[in-house]
Order: structure tokens, then sequence, then C-alpha cells
């Protein structure tokens, strides 16, 4: 009886995931082709700031990332609120600005890289490209950065751009979809 017990749990918890992923689809829009032919973008500048992505946050002049209620961005938020930082609507890998950290993901590969440095209270946009045929969700561990969350079905690109704890130190991050933490899908922010 266990067994099957545990069988329901993993398939709510797949429906769980699949349903995330659905939402974060419908939210962000389709797929956005490349600004530009050279593959690379430095952002595109709205209203209220420069965004790297369509449907990602903003960033201001004064380097503050803004949410979607055009306050600056809340890292401890709820994710997908209206003061979390947004993450962008599926792109083409090639229309990530080239200052973009940029990450791939594969139960098999994990993270690559599985580190990257930033600057304390930087504002950074970082890109998550699923290289395999799972969905994948990264998360970091850190409850100040709860928001910080980019959710990706497969061979899916997004961007969220966010700032940066103003704390240095080693902030670590996982893949929330059941298994892939066990399975070694972790990694790495270093602050300086």
């Amino acid at each position: 009886m266990d067994n099957k017990k545990q069988i329901y749990a993993w398939i709510i918890v797949g429906v769980i995931v699949a349903l995330v992923v659905i939402y974060f689809a419908v939210k962000g829009g389709g797929i956005v082709p490349s600004g530009n032919q050279s593959g690379q973008t430095s952002g595109m500048q709205t209203a209220s700031g420069t965004v790297a992505a369509p449907g990602a946050s903003p960033v201001t002049n004064n380097g503050e990332v803004l949410a979607p209620s055009g306050q600056v961005a809340n890292n401890a938020a709820v994710p997908g609120s209206e003061t979390a930082p947004s993450q962008s609507a599926p792109v083409a890998s090639s229309s990530i600005p080239a200052s973009a950290i940029k990450l791939n993901v594969s139960t098999a590969g994990g993270f690559v890289p599985s580190t990257f440095t930033v600057k304390a209270g930087a504002a950074v946009t970082l890109s998550l490209t699923a290289t395999d045929d799972q969905t994948h969700v990264l998360r970091f561990d850190d409850s100040s950065l709860q928001a910080v969350a980019i959710g990706i079905g497969p061979g899916m690109t997004r961007v969220i751009t966010f700032n940066a704890p103003t704390t240095a130190g080693t902030y670590s991050f996982h893949d929330d979809v059941p298994g892939h933490t066990a399975a070694g899908v972790v990694g790495k922010m270093i602050v300086q």
C-alpha cells in the first residue's frame, strides 16, 4: 500500500509541476525570435527601463530591477507575484543578451556552469536553457531569493533579471522538479 501512496504522491507532484510550467508559458507568451542577426542583443528600451527579453523585469537607469507592479522587485516575494522579478516569455537562445549569465540544464549533466559570480547589489540577467526533454525549475535555497525562479519545458529558454543580494556570500540553487536535486542538479551563485 505504501508504494501506491508514493506513486500517487509523485503523480500529484508531477501534475503540480506541469501546471506551474503551463502557467508560466501562458503568462509569458510564445517563443520570441532573435532581435538581430548577430544573435546578441543588449536589451530593449521600454518606458520603465531596459529589458533583457520580452516579459522579463526592466532595469532602471539606476540599476534597480522593477516588478510588474512598477515597484523595485522583491526577491523574497512569491514567485510570479506582482512584486517579484518576472521571468521572460520563452526566447530563442540566440537572442539572450551577451551580458547575461547563460546556464544550460539537463538531468544527466546538471547545471552548466554550476557556479557563477556576480557583484553584490548588481542587476543580474540569468538565462536557463533545457538541453534535454525534461521540465526544470531553477530555485534558490535562500528564502531571500525565493522569488528568483525560472520554469522551463523541454528545449526551452527563459530569462530572469533580478538584483543580486547586497550581502556577499554563496547562494545555492537547485532544480525544484522532484528527483532532480537528488540527481545532483544543483549550483552556486557567488556574490562578491
